[in-house]
């Protein structure tokens, strides 16, 4: 049987005609699958959809995130950081990226969460206790680039100074550092703690900072632990 060769303009008028009939959340079902078209425009115009629909597509784009194809993936987690709300739905979805096999995918992720800002803050400091190292590292760095609001993100890094695994410990001293002199007031109180993994860690911190006051406190502190032994 004889079988018409249509030309690529005309696929694209009959898909959009399907996509007209269908259901918003199948439309948004179809866009996802679209974002990993082979063709540039394509993948355009069903990111630009998608966007358009707003909370109406996060579930599907959710489910985008999971899908074998690194493309729908990485364009999944785009087009969530540009619907942006509700930030409740968009933040956690966004933060399970940062675990994805494929480290452009990872700093994708990472990228989005930042330029959220302050919505994904309560949603970051959560992942701070997440069981994947990889979610409590990233969470740290992008606390430190967001940097407020200060009175929660602070407290949220100084105890996660102790984190079981050092490459945390590292991302939360350089975020402290990023956030340099507000830091430091919570750092000297850090320094002055009970436990010892809390005041290398915090001196670590200060020390990188590198402020006169600072450099003041880490010689009190070790002048005041050095008279108690």
């Amino acid at each position: 049987m004889f079988l018409p060769s249509y030309s690529s303009d005309v696929k694209l008028i009959v898909e959009s005609t399907i996509i007209a009939c269908q259901s918003q959340k199948e439309q948004a079902r179809t866009f996802v699958t679209q974002l990993g078209a082979p063709d540039a425009a394509r993948r355009s115009e069903a990111s630009k959809a998608l966007a358009a629909m707003g909370a109406e597509a996060i579930d599907a784009l959710i489910v985008g995130l999971s899908a074998d194809n690194p493309q729908v993936r990485e364009m999944s987690a785009w087009v969530l950081g540009e619907i942006k709300e509700p930030a409740a739905r968009v933040v956690p979805a966004l933060i399970t990226v940062l675990t994805d096999p494929d480290e452009n995918i990872r700093v994708a992720g990472s990228v989005i969460l930042l330029r959220l800002g302050e919505p994904a803050v309560p949603y970051l400091i959560d992942a701070l206790s997440a069981e994947s190292s990889e979610i409590r590292l990233n969470a740290a760095y992008a606390l430190g680039e967001i940097g407020a609001p200060l009175d929660t993100i602070l407290p949220a890094l100084i105890r996660t100074l102790t984190d079981r695994e050092w490459n945390v410990r590292r991302l939360v001293v350089r975020a402290l550092v990023t956030i340099g002199t507000p830091a430091v007031d919570a750092l000297i109180q850090a320094l002055h703690s009970e436990d010892p993994d809390l005041r290398r860690m915090a001196e670590r911190a200060l020390n990188d900072i590198g402020t006169p006051k600072a450099r003041r406190a880490i010689a009190a502190a070790k002048r005041k632990f050095s008279s108690d032994q």
